[in-house]
């Protein structure tokens, strides 16, 4: 059993899939050789399997390890289920059981992913037997320009997209007719966007992005060629009908003012300590009860204060120290803890500039 509470470490967990990237994530992990890869996620804080490109599994992948203080590396599904009390809470338990009821992934990529929709949590029991489906939210952290093309999103459906019309582009696989059913969107730093269930997508090249989600990887893609791998209908489908495929899209249109309005996410200022620094919301549980997110800009220290839910923290600049009653550990960019609830802790910066974090919390149990 867990005795000690403190911050678990969370080890790098690079997970494959069928597009490439992750050359800024190599950098921001501070790789000694980077580039782009069939390797273009970290996942965080995971329980869940990544499914591959078949809907197949390989081992225990995408599941995270933890580094216990003793130097000991365990597999986080299997220490939750013998510690969720300690470090999820009875709240969560009560209504999640072991699973943190959250993932969170960094993502780079170097090619546009494929056009996609994920399934609301009422579709995943019908169709895929989950809880859980996948309501996402996307943090832009960096962007870089490839071949010319500045960093872009595609979100929303057009005015005018129709359930037929969208059927027959799918099944002819006219990509530049699908590609003009969506709002582009250009993106920069420090954009943050909400990705309901339902609503079709796809990240654009050079978009470093932490992603928050509901746990699963199900994924249903209206194209079958990624970054020049073929894929068969029933694997891009899931194994579902296309009219099944179809009933996963909200075929609600929206202007591009709309979109921005409704998916893009503003700050809202939590608390300003001078010297010391802020805190502010990314992404709230007014927005989604599925998750939120904070940023916090460390001038000197911040003093956590022990809230009643578990968190996962990163470190997205800087250096420092992350310390509480009985621990103390060296923190640097791309460091990242699953944080037990009720656990007060500071992070003190020990660099030259402001050191940036943000915590990523899970499912609304009001007691945030």
């Amino acid at each position: 059993m867990f005795r000690t509470k403190q911050p678990l470490k969370l080890l790098e967990n690079r997970v494959s899939r069928i597009y490439s990237g992750g050359f800024l994530l190599d950098c921001f992990l501070d790789k000694e050789n980077q580039m782009d890869s069939h390797f273009p996620e970290n996942w965080l804080g995971s329980t869940v399997v990544a499914k591959m490109s078949g809907g197949s599994h390989k081992g225990i992948e995408g599941q995270s390890q933890i580094l216990t203080s003793s130097g000991q590396k365990l597999n986080l599904r299997s220490f939750l289920q013998e510690n969720a009390s300690e470090i999820l809470g009875d709240s969560h338990i009560k209504k999640y059981g072991a699973n943190p009821g959250v993932l969170v992934k960094l993502l780079d990529s170097a090619i546009r992913l494929p056009i996609q929709v994920h399934p609301t949590q009422e579709l995943a029991q019908k169709y895929f037997n989950s809880r859980f489906g996948k309501t996402e939210a996307w943090v832009v952290l960096g962007t870089r320009k490839i071949d010319g093309v500045d960093p872009y999103i595609l979100l929303g459906f057009r005015e005018g997209v129709s359930r037929e019309t969208f059927a027959q582009m799918i099944n002819e696989q006219d990509i530049k007719a699908l590609e003009q059913c969506f709002h582009k969107i250009s993106v920069r730093e420090g954009d943050v966007f909400l990705v309901e269930a339902g609503i079709p997508h796809a990240i654009g090249q050079g978009c470093f992005m932490l992603e928050i989600q509901e746990p699963t990887d199900i994924t249903l893609r209206a194209e079958r060629n990624v970054g020049g791998i073929e894929i068969e209908e029933r694997e891009a489908f899931q194994g579902l009908s296309l009219n099944d495929f179809l009933n996963c899209f909200k075929f609600e249109t929206l202007s591009a003012t709309d979109v921005l309005q409704k998916y893009r996410l503003n700050p809202h200022l939590i608390k300003k300590i001078p010297g010391h620094g802020q805190e502010q919301w990314l992404i709230r549980y007014s927005d989604t009860p599925y998750f939120a997110v904070r940023s916090i800009n460390i001038e000197s220290s911040w003093k956590m204060s022990g809230y009643g839910s578990f968190h996962i923290l990163l470190i997205t600049s800087g250096k420092g120290c992350l310390s509480g009653s009985d621990f103390s550990q060296i923190i640097k960019r791309g460091d990242s803890f699953l944080v037990p609830n009720h656990l007060p802790y500071m992070i003190e910066n020990q660099g030259d500039g402001i050191l940036q974090a943000m915590t990523c919390w899970g499912p609304e149990l009001n007691l945030v």
